[in-house]
């Protein structure tokens, strides 16, 4: 039975911050934890082989960060010391797996992957149906201090409520946290094509501009099979690696759309991100820009003050994003664009708010006639924290997690 659990931390941002609220609420379940600091490389090794206890230890971690032939974590013999001491791995992928050929290739032994779309794991599936897959959500965010309260009952929890500024005493009437990437930026990886593949992309980006329901991989296929109609399954997967900045262009393009309609329409949003100064807009005076990346506890700092918190999803068509989550937990209204899980969960208009890509014109309106009626976008923010308290924090997710720890 595994008690032990090895993660990792000092790498990307973000995926420290799930790392630990994961961490303290499988610890609260009973289980060790040991941290594993990444940005030191070797210098956690020796820790951590005296915390490995073999049979009872698993490594549980997000986006492959230690699973990625790290060569401070292998063993003279060319295997990773999770491998040498036969540990289990827990896997969190919070992008699309086509982002992971390499390492879903390279063999980890005894993995075990989460996805946070339901789309994902039917490619997972199809793909590489040797690899156990789960769905798993991503989950809203607390501070340190919230999540302890957090971990003492639901019913502690709801006194969170409590310390939030008034709806109407917010001063973001729309926030927005991403940073922004300039398209020609992301268009230099079309310099080296040629004119044809140059063309070939394009044609992808129009349908998916198009069908913005559609998930990447189905729509990629139908586009290589009409050029390659005997393409492999794993000509297919090379092929979807080779194109990953599409799926960057294009998520870019709508986020992009989404602030300039607001802005010039005469809607305030405060984007919190790099480089929000150089979205071009007709109104500039409507985009308050921060200028500086935030981290996790930043993040939430700004939906503690924000009356709607705007998502646009990294392209989840069966999935929902922390941002989402995070802002239901701390008294901001949740503007999203829909998915099929979301829309499963949440009813549009009580829980949270949905817009359709393939309807974007319509979203300032909505936005201005919400802002109109606080009254009713009071008792919302009530209805989403009740509903993310309860089953949309990481210490959820880590009750999925601890039922399959419990029988490894």
């Amino acid at each position: 039975m595994i008690t032990k659990l090895i993660f990792f931390e000092k790498g990307v941002e973000t995926l420290t911050y799930f790392s630990h609220a994961l961490a303290s609420a499988l610890e609260q379940q009973g289980f060790r934890t040991f941290f594993y600091d990444i940005s030191k490389e070797g210098a956690s090794l020796k820790h951590v082989k005296r915390f490995i206890k073999a049979g009872e230890t698993a490594v549980v971690t997000f986006n492959f960060i230690g699973l990625s032939g790290e060569s401070f974590l292998q063993e003279n013999h060319g295997i990773s010391i999770w491998e040498s001491f036969g540990l289990p791995v827990y896997c969190i992928v919070v992008d699309h797996p086509l982002y992971y050929q390499k390492q879903l290739e390279c063999g980890v032994k005894k993995l075990h992957m989460f996805c946070v779309d339901r789309q994902h794991i039917r490619y997972m599936k199809r793909f590489y149906p040797d690899i156990p897959c789960e769905f798993l959500p991503l989950a809203g965010n607390l501070t340190t201090e919230e999540y302890a309260v957090r971990l003492r009952g639901e019913a502690d929890a709801r006194a969170l409520t409590k310390d939030w500024i008034p709806y109407r005493e917010r001063p973001y009437e729309v926030a927005f946290i991403a940073n922004y990437v300039k398209l020609p930026t992301i268009e230099e990886h079309f310099t080296s094509q040629t004119k044809e593949y140059i063309d070939f992309y394009h044609e992808i980006l129009n349908y998916l501009r198009m069908h913005p329901d559609q998930p990447l991989d189905p729509v990629y296929e139908r586009f290589v099979l009409r050029e390659v109609p005997d393409a492999t399954d794993q000509e297919l997967k090379t092929a979807y690696y080779g194109m990953l900045f599409l799926d960057m262009y294009n998520r870019t393009y709508f986020r992009e759309r989404t602030v300039q309609l607001l802005v010039d329409n005469g809607i305030k949003v405060y984007a919190f991100g790099k480089d929000w100064e150089k979205l071009p807009v007709r109104h500039p005076e409507n985009l308050i820009p921060s200028r500086k990346q935030l981290d996790s506890e930043g993040c939430v700092d700004v939906l503690r003050h924000a009356k709607i918190a705007l998502n646009t999803m990294p392209w989840f068509k069966d999935g929902a994003h922390d941002r989402i989550f995070t802002a239901m937990l701390h008294g901001a209204v949740a503007l999203t664009d829909s998915s099929i899980y979301l829309k499963e969960r949440f009813r549009n208009g009580r829980e949270l708010l949905f817009y359709e890509l393939e309807e974007l014109d319509g979203l300032p309106e909505l936005v201005k006639e919400r802002l109109a009626l606080p009254v009713e976008m009071e008792y919302l923010t009530q209805l989403a924290f009740e509903s993310a308290i309860t089953a949309d924090t990481w210490a959820n997710r880590a009750q999925q997690l601890s039922e399959l720890l419990l029988v490894e």
